[in-house]
């Protein structure tokens, strides 16, 4: 066995002193490191969660400023939009009414000469009926009295075919009335 001075136990003692006091304060050190961690850790979620919650509030914040503003531009283009669609109904609607005045001017053409052809077929049928009955004396009084029944016929006619023309204005007037509300539902 080896043998050690006095002064080499000394040395060593003092030396396993100093161990010994590094050893308490490294723990002391360890334990105030690691609470210092835990605490540390504690603060940075606690921060982290503060910035998580300050970020939904700005983004929050956001929103609120944006949505107005996108409500806003979706009513004016919603509003141009509406303003095209009225436009093409009042163009449609008008080419409808073209369409309707040069079919309405041939159809009254057409009842107008079916009327008065009819009136014509039913004057002379009756002229007819009565030139055959009547004697030569009567006949005369009856062509004078004709004569006046023709120009008033004439007038008559010419009477109904301007209602007749007013009937179907408005009848085709009603038809595009019509086919307007058909076309804009």
């Amino acid at each position: 066995m080896t043998t050690f001075s006095p002064e080499d136990e000394h040395r060593a003692r003092e030396t396993l002193k100093t161990l010994s006091d590094l050893k308490e304060k490294t723990e002391l050190l360890s334990e105030h490191v690691e609470s210092r961690k835990e605490a540390l850790e504690e603060e940075i979620e606690e921060n982290l969660h503060e910035a998580i919650q300050n970020a939904r509030d700005s983004l929050e914040r956001i929103q609120e400023n944006i949505e107005p503003k996108l409500e806003k531009i979706i009513q004016g283009r919603l509003e141009v939009i509406r303003q095209q669609m009225d436009e093409m109904k009042y163009e449609a609607r008008e080419m409808v009414r073209g369409e309707i005045d040069k079919k309405s001017d041939a159809l009254n053409q057409k009842l107008l000469g079916a009327l008065e052809g009819t009136i014509r077929e039913n004057v002379g049928q009756g002229m007819a009926e009565l030139r055959a009955k009547l004697p030569d004396a009567v006949r005369e009084e009856v062509n004078g009295s004709l004569k006046e029944l023709r120009d008033t016929t004439r007038e008559n006619l010419a009477n109904i075919q301007k209602r007749v023309g007013i009937a179907l204005g408005a009848g085709l007037l009603g038809a595009a009335l019509g086919l307007y509300l058909v076309l804009t539902r």
